[in-house]
């Protein structure tokens, strides 16, 4: 402010001339909005003595209020004395007083209008001001040193650590990354905003001249796609937490990495993790594999069963009925307890059917063994209640290593068992001494065992299959007897053995090649999973199935 206020209240007073209002910023900058350029007219009843008291009220208080600090009052003040006597010397007081206010966009608004409006002739108001060119040159150069405040741009970015670049219609002007500092002169400015793996994003922002900008920028990721087939067709799919779709699901999303789920009833549900890449497809090909049967009940009751036997066969050697009786039912408790507590809750269902197996294979085997060599009872039973135990141990070890199937166990079973049988049927049809009957019986126990494992290691049967074989030798078995009735009326072990025989192989056989083809799909093929190009050059995913014909 200038120190002759009074002799200027009444230069200003007395003037009469108003300033050009479409002056434009130094630099090329656009003119801001000014009061002064929306004034309202005067009351046409006031003399122009009334308009001069006012216009000196307004600009008294104006000054008060410019020393007292309280810029924004001063200059509505002068703005108001200045539509009422406009004088271009109150131009350059508003924007002091916008200076003061850090609104820098103002006050070189006002600063540049006053240059603008000094008249060629003007002079000095008194000694202590300078001369008005000297005044407007000084104006001019704290102009310049305005208009080149820098801005403070900070911009925050989701994810962090993006490049910004600051540009207008002179090129890139500034560089930095977010969460820094960026200094720019004010203007209006193209933002970009990149980061690897992420889309570009653009914006216009406009920044005042030494006012700090802030804003926040949300990037969203580039874009993949993700196809999904699963096995079987049935199968419900799942994004994370969101069921998307049954069978099969093709989709565009957000690189990055996704939890993959897929369910059906029967089957063990699938739950991995893919990840989307920028510009590229996905496909996966999920097989649900059917749910294990566990065979921890099954193996429970025959761990009592096989403990009853076997500690009754060890005690048998006393040779005293109570004995053998009181550790029966002793083995029947420790077999069912100690299983309980032992067997897994996830036991296999092929592991606990070949433990039985073997349990069972490893009684007979001990009980006929011993039959070769005596026919003493408290020899035989305690080496067969030995031998079940040792059976059920090499069982539970060897199927819990081979995780062998449910399908095997059973082929195993029938093996031994028609092995078994047909040792026994022998035995009956030569009526043989002891030890030629056992040693039949073991030749037949030792071919079913032999014949299980060369089974199973070339067929892969199910459940299903083997019991519908065993149901086919076991009618057999039948008709094998129903024919040696109807064919004689003597009906000696020998013959009955022979028929027996006879007709078990015919079951066996005949069952096996009816279903024969029962395990085998009727089409061998496999649900694929492709791409196809179109002759635009985009790719879509294809479904289909692969086989022979």
């Amino acid at each position: 402010m200038r120190i002759g206020l009074a002799i200027f209240l009444v230069v200003v007073l007395a003037a009469s001339a108003r300033a050009e209002s479409d002056t434009p910023f130094i630099g090329g900058r656009a003119a801001p909005v000014l009061e002064i350029d929306d004034c309202r007219q005067p009351d046409p009843s006031l003399t122009d003595e009334q308009l001069r008291a006012r216009g000196s009220e307004h600009y008294q208080r104006g000054v008060t209020l410019y020393i007292q600090g309280d810029y924004p009052g001063a200059v509505s003040e002068l703005v108001a004395a200045y539509c009422l006597r406009p004088y271009y010397t109150i131009l350059k007081d508003i924007g002091q007083a916008y200076e003061r206010r850090l609104e820098y966009e103002q006050a070189i608004g006002y600063l540049s209008r006053y240059v603008a409006a000094v008249p060629d002739d003007a002079k000095a108001p008194n000694a202590c001001e300078p001369p008005p060119k000297e005044d407007k040159a000084n104006v001019l150069r704290r102009i310049a040193v305005l208009s080149n405040l820098t801005a403070k741009i900070y911009v925050e970015t989701n994810p962090p650590d993006a490049k910004i670049t600051l540009s207008n219609d002179g090129g890139a002007k500034a560089f930095g990354k977010s969460r820094s500092q960026i200094d720019v002169v004010g203007g209006r400015y193209e933002m970009t905003v990149e980061r690897d793996g992420f889309e570009s994003e653009t914006k216009t922002i406009e920044v005042n001249i030494g006012k700090p900008y802030t804003t926040y920028v949300e990037l969203e990721p580039l874009k993949g796609t993700l196809s999904i087939q699963v096995t079987p067709p049935d199968a419900r799919l799942f994004i994370g937490k969101l069921y998307v779709a049954v069978g099969s699901y093709t989709t565009t999303l957000p690189s990055g990495k996704y939890r993959i789920s897929a369910e059906a009833p029967g089957r063990v549900r699938a739950d991995y993790e893919v990840e989307v890449l920028p510009g590229k497809t996905r496909r996966e090909l999920v097989e649900l594999d059917p749910i294990p049967q566990t065979g921890r009940r099954q193996l429970i009751v025959a761990a009592g069963i096989a403990g009853g036997y076997a500690a009754g066969g060890l005690l048998f050697a006393f040779n005293e009925g109570e004995i053998a009786f009181a550790g029966s039912v002793l083995g029947i408790s420790a077999g069912v307890v100690g299983s309980y507590f032992q067997v897994p809750r996830d036991l296999p269902l092929g592991t606990s059917n070949l433990t039985i197996t073997s349990t069972i294979t490893g009684g007979v085997a001990g009980y006929y063994a011993s039959r070769v060599f005596t026919d003493k009872q408290a020899f035989i039973q305690p080496i067969a209640g030995a031998s079940i135990l040792l059976g059920g141990a090499v069982g539970y070890i060897a199927g819990d290593r081979i995780k062998i199937s449910p399908g095997d166990a059973a082929i195993f079973n029938s093996t031994v068992v028609w092995g078994t049988t047909t040792g026994s049927l022998f035995a009956l049809s030569f009526d043989g001494p002891r030890d030629v009957s056992s040693g039949l019986v073991l030749s037949g126990l030792g071919m079913g065992v032999v014949g299980g494992i060369l089974v199973t290691r070339y067929y892969d049967l199910s459940r299903n299959h083997a019991l519908l074989i065993d149901i086919g030798g076991l009618i057999g078995v039948v008709g094998g007897l129903a024919t040696a009735s109807i064919a004689s009326e003597t009906r000696t072990p020998e013959r009955l053995a022979n028929y027996s025989l006879g007709g078990m192989v015919v079951g066996l056989v005949g069952a096996g090649i009816l279903t024969r083809d029962m395990d085998l799909p009727k089409v061998p093929v496999t649900p694929a999973l492709g791409t196809a190009t179109s002759p635009d050059g985009k790719s879509t995913t294809t479904y289909g199935l692969s086989g022979t014909w």
